[in-house]
């Protein structure tokens, strides 16, 4: 079996490596061919588009959902039982059994997606790309591998380059939302949690990156982190509408602006302000009343 070494930064822009390192992973995890046609891998496919990331942030519970059941309903955490309780004691041999049965498959995929933080149990950086068919095959590889499930909700930051400026990245992060990037479950995390989530940084779900922060030729861009991964199918669209929306924001000014246009009349017309939110912990008005618009606009869906 041929062995996976990590992605070199030089290689990160090559398409057909790339595809090569999933295709050994894959074979790897015990899982079968893909047929890299299918995700766009010839030439005249790359398009000329800004460089867009992922990264997907998994909890314990997120990662053992099978442990997770006995939790979901109960008011207290693990972490506040003593030590020396059975009910301690207990979990952490379940935990200590399952991390060991997944922890292995963990270590041969970050060779290709790269581990990030401990603020999660594991958080998969993908890296850049600006060919989004290899993010999607890495993607389709963590489900297959049953280390992602369809119908769990992963924290989600998407990077897109090339976006210089808050208000066109408001557009573009609100776009991303309302076409099911987003729930109101995920933007309401940020309201409860100690940690601050999405809202610890930045303001509005979104942060300016760095030159240094970005990789390749890039030296601008946004991280988007408002976001949620629901299953395969609704990721893959979501690439799909974060390259379609980027290839516009580079190449159509025009139609950009109009597209722009329309989504802030959609939000005037919901009585949210266009200015970039406050993190919701100083005043959370527009988050609950946002969140309330996905959810209409997932039944209108």
């Amino acid at each position: 079996m041929e062995a996976l070494q990590k992605t070199d930064k030089s290689d990160v822009f090559n398409v057909s490596t790339r595809f090569k390192q999933v295709e050994v992973l894959r074979s790897q995890l015990g899982l079968p061919s893909i047929d890299i046609a299918t995700y766009g891998a010839t030439a005249e496919s790359t398009l000329d588009t800004p460089t867009i990331g992922i990264e997907i942030e998994m909890s314990w519970m997120q990662a053992f959902p099978d442990m997770a059941v006995e939790w979901q309903a109960s008011t207290v955490r693990p972490a506040e039982l003593k030590s020396y309780t059975s009910e301690y004691k207990m979990f952490h041999r379940q935990y200590d059994m399952h991390d060991r049965q997944l922890k292995p498959l963990l270590e041969q995929v970050q060779h290709v997606i790269p581990r990030v933080g401990k603020d999660a149990y594991w958080e998969f950086s993908f890296l850049p790309s600006k060919h989004i068919g290899i993010s999607i095959a890495e993607l389709q590889t963590l489900y297959d591998a049953s280390i992602l499930h369809n119908g769990i909700p992963y924290a989600t930051h998407m990077t897109v380059a090339e976006i210089d400026n808050d208000r066109d990245a408001f557009a573009f992060l609100c776009g991303l939302e309302l076409s099911g990037g987003s729930t109101a479950e995920r933007i309401e995390t940020a309201f409860s949690s100690s940690k601050g989530s999405w809202a610890r940084k930045g303001r509005g779900g979104l942060l300016k990156r760095a030159p240094s922060e970005l990789m390749g030729n890039d030296t601008e861009g946004y991280e988007f982190r408002t976001l949620v991964a629901r299953s395969f199918s609704q990721m893959t669209s979501l690439f799909h509408t974060a390259q379609q929306l980027a290839h516009i924001y580079k190449h159509s000014p025009e139609e950009w602006k109009a597209y722009r246009s329309h989504i802030e009349s959609h939000l005037k017309n919901n009585d949210l302000s266009l200015s970039v939110w406050d993190q919701p912990r100083r005043d959370d008005t527009m988050w609950l009343a946002y969140g309330a618009l996905l959810s209409q606009s997932k039944k209108d869906a």
